[in-house]
């Protein structure tokens, strides 16, 4: 089979290209399928015109001019670039078009190539080109990451817009959650071209990170090697400032020097108001600020973490999401305490490889994390579990399997004269 993926964006600063498209990509590859993934790199333009490989798949970025994201001049730009990246990939005569994200330049290409299809069925009385598969790995428009973003109305409408309609649209989807699995259903895509296509974890995606040291992380942070410290591995969408603040009151009220390490930084500086509260408190030392780093630095500070926070609010895009976080954190063996919202319950098994906290209930999470504090045999058996299922059960060459039945289904389709 013939693969081309189309990629959302860039590689960086945004994670989906990274965590998703390419190991899938290397995946599906290892499988036997030729695969070409396409890149649109419109917010990271310092890639444009690179070429590479992952394992046997062949990565092409396209040339791109910088415009900021929020310009007018992206109702321009993105329709060329989708246009560049149909062009190129009908060029290799694929089976499958493989859609990442229905919104924005992937989402203009799906448009463009079902309009060639339609063009092509009125002309010629046939069915051309070829299958369109779409994955989505969030909730888009409004209820989910429109709710987050700052983007003029405009923006926000045609994304809510190209989410509903590629799913209606294309002759098979990939979904990166159950909510996201039933989101498809509920747009009238039959379950049996739906396929569940979780997140999952390649080691060597990560060279070094097994030799990190959690001490010299500590170092690092001036923190004390018998601090218990709590994990804070976020870009703040999910849940409010405030809400990990109680948390870490509530541990400290029993443990006081406790400490919060926060790897990682919100798109509007949540982690500087974090260590706000705590320096409004008296408490300037409970709250340990490492932001934003770059991936070889990373497994010192997670390795830091004596037990792994993840709070949530229950809304749609927390539902929605599938947090690639987890699962380093899980192979790591770090202790995880979830709250209970969409797939971190598909990640985490209470009891089995972590620990699950009621919703909005900021004692249920503290309660779990000193009980996994005052138990180090616990939290290392949910810590070696959590590795095991990473490992056995959510590896990308396991996981392909689900993208490829999708090329199945989606070829099936069209050749009935679907979509």
């Amino acid at each position: 089979m013939n693969v081309v993926m189309v990629a959302p964006f860039a590689r960086y600063p945004k994670g989906t290209t990274r965590g998703r498209v390419l190991p899938l990509a290397r995946a599906v590859a290892g499988h036997g399928h030729r695969v070409t993934v396409l890149v649109p790199p419109y917010d990271h333009p310092e890639e444009s015109g690179a070429q590479y490989r992952v394992g046997k798949a062949k990565v092409e970025t396209l040339v791109v001019e910088a415009v900021p994201e929020t310009s007018w001049r992206q109702a321009v730009m993105q329709p060329r670039l989708a246009a560049a990246l149909v062009g190129r990939a009908l060029s290799l005569q694929p089976d499958v078009v493989h859609v990442f994200k229905p919104k924005a330049v992937s989402g203009i290409a799906q448009l463009m190539l079902w309009q060639r299809r339609r063009l092509g069925r009125l002309a010629r009385g046939t069915m051309p080109g070829p299958a369109v598969v779409l994955d989505t790995d969030d909730w888009e428009g409004y209820g989910g990451w429109n709710e987050y973003e700052r983007y003029p109305e405009w923006q926000k409408m045609a994304c809510d817009w190209q989410e509903r309609w590629g799913l209606r649209h294309a002759d098979a989807v990939t979904a990166a959650s159950r909510t996201l699995e039933a989101q498809a259903w509920s747009h009238r895509v039959p379950p049996g071209r739906v396929r569940y296509v979780p997140n999952g974890l390649s080691p060597e995606d990560y060279p070094g990170w097994e030799a990190g040291d959690g001490a010299r992380g500590r170092r690092r942070m001036g923190i004390g090697q018998d601090d218990p410290v709590l994990l804070l591995y976020t870009r703040f969408f999910e849940f409010e400032t405030e809400y990990a603040w109680r948390v870490l009151r509530l541990v400290r009220e029993r443990r006081p020097e406790a400490r919060l390490l926060v790897v990682g930084s919100g798109k509007y500086g949540q982690e500087q108001d974090l260590a706000a509260l705590a320096r409004r408190a008296g408490e300037p030392e409970a709250v340990v600020v490492a932001g934003w780093q770059e991936p070889e630095a990373l497994p010192d500070l997670l390795l830091a973490g004596d037990v792994a926070l993840f709070p949530a609010q229950d809304n749609l895009a927390n539902r929605a999401k599938c947090s690639a976080k987890v699962l380093e954190l899980l192979w790591l063996r770090r202790p995880v305490v979830a709250d209970k919202v969409g797939q971190y319950a598909e990640y985490v098994r209470d009891g089995m490889s972590g620990l699950l906290s009621t919703v909005g209930e900021p004692e249920s999470m503290a309660a779990a994390v000193l009980r996994l504090l005052d138990d180090r045999g616990l939290a290392r058996l949910l810590g070696g579990e959590g590795r095991r299922r990473v490992l056995e059960e959510l590896r990308w060459d396991r996981l392909a399997r689900g993208a490829v039945e999708a090329y199945g289904a989606a070829m099936d389709r069209v050749r009935v004269g679907g979509g």
